[in-house]
């Protein structure tokens, strides 16, 4: 078993270079004995955006903290608190935070795939 707490991961654990005003928290990934899935936390602050993504693979996304829109092969979806939404394989797609509050959302996607968590210590 492996247990984090989102606000007790260790601030040289916290991905801060993967994109302008957003962070990413890694909370269960292969590292910590997931044998299938990664389990992360993005947070994006006023002016963040996440990368215009396209991937061959699903991934699941669970917003826990303020709004945000999702623009998903061209077209704007209003997304809030607990909104849950299926990216399907090949489906472009970028986050975007709105009002001051930061959007924050759990993301899931198969184990392997998250490049941007070798930039930091995963010993937590």
């Amino acid at each position: 078993m492996h247990k984090i707490n989102i606000d007790e991961i260790p601030k040289d654990s916290i991905n801060r270079v993967y994109m302008r005003g957003v962070s990413i928290r890694y909370l269960a990934v292969e590292e910590f004995g997931a044998p299938n899935f990664e389990m992360r936390y993005f947070e994006l602050q006023k002016n963040g955006k996440t990368s215009l993504d396209q991937h061959d693979y699903e991934h699941e996304v669970f917003i826990l903290r303020g709004s945000g829109k999702l623009v998903l092969d061209g077209k704007e979806y209003s997304l809030r608190q607990n909104d849950a939404i299926l990216i399907e394989p090949n489906e472009q797609h970028q986050f975007f935070p709105e009002g001051e509050e930061p959007f924050g959302f759990i993301c899931i996607v198969p184990n392997g795939v998250s490049r941007s968590k070798k930039k930091v210590d995963l010993n937590y």
